[in-house]
């Protein structure tokens, strides 16, 4: 029933935001002129579509939390396991946001994403075993150093596929709905939910962001929905036995790893073959 009410109303409250702030941007002119080779569409295109999500996924999560308190709607979790996850995940959301109206370089992305990361890890959400590579837990040190490059990783392979219609949005859908299988069937409560109620978000957005496309993530979108599924495949592999702990996360976000991957190989390639005056847009 949990679920239910977490994907539903996420999904609801996802399509009517993302309809709103798709039609407010675009009579504020919020839109953004197609400039690199990753953008195919050939019309200015609002790229905030990651605003609806955001708030969405927090107002579905609060809703539920006081539903929890008022109705006695049994979770499964802590009131603060839930701060401890929304709380980084909006200081990447607001970075994201500033750098689609700014405009940010990647130094600054990368440091906010970093202390976002480092605010998972203090709040529980880590990497604390890498069996092919360490016997037992890890250091301190080595367990944070893994779990910061994870969600950098995560965060960024999202962000960087965004641009083609339903690519970023599509791949972030099949992962969250991983995650939410893996938490189901390990009965972890907190990353099920939570999963659900992503999955409605990015459901509700998919609407507006199929071919044509007429809203893109944007980085508020794209980084926020990475973020948060990096820590919900880190808090879904915690209790897991040791070697499945380590596949969860690559498993769940395989598809947009091995589509990033791809997508930088063919610059590569398309750059190898240029002459030496080539210039590609990497970020």
């Amino acid at each position: 029933m949990n679920h239910l009410l977490s994907f539903f109303g996420s999904f609801s409250a996802a399509f009517a935001l993302t309809w709103y702030v798709r039609r407010f941007a675009v009579g504020k002119g919020w839109v953004s002129q197609p400039e690199s080779d990753r953008h195919v569409h050939s019309t200015a295109v609002p790229r905030i579509g990651g605003v609806g999500i955001f708030f969405s996924f927090c107002g579905i999560t609060v809703l539920l939390l006081l539903a929890s308190e008022v109705f006695g709607l049994r979770l499964g979790f802590s009131l603060h396991r839930w701060l401890g996850l929304l709380g980084p995940a909006t200081l990447v959301f607001a970075i994201g946001l500033y750098d689609d109206f700014r405009g940010t370089g990647p130094f600054l992305k990368f440091l906010a994403e970093a202390a976002a990361a480092a605010w998972l890890f203090s709040e529980g959400f880590r990497i604390s075993n890498l069996p092919v590579l360490f016997k037992g837990e890890l250091p301190f040190y080595l367990s944070l150093a893994a779990t910061i490059f994870w969600v950098l990783l995560i965060t960024n392979a999202f962000n960087l596929i965004d641009g083609l219609d339903g690519l970023a949005a599509g791949s972030a859908l099949f992962s969250a709905i991983v995650v939410f299988v893996i938490a189901l069937m390990g009965r972890n409560f907190f990353v099920s939910i939570s999963s659900a109620a992503l999955a409605g978000c990015i459901l509700g957005f998919l609407r507006f962001n199929f071919h044509p496309a007429t809203i893109f993530l944007g980085d508020c979108g794209s980084l926020f929905i990475g973020f948060v599924l990096s820590a919900l495949g880190l808090a879904s592999s915690q209790k897991s036995p040791t070697m499945i702990a380590v596949a969860i996360p690559v498993v769940a976000c395989g598809l947009p790893l091995l589509e990033t991957g791809l997508s930088v190989l063919r610059r590569f390639l398309h750059c190898s073959g240029r002459t030496s005056e080539c210039h590609c847009a990497w970020m």
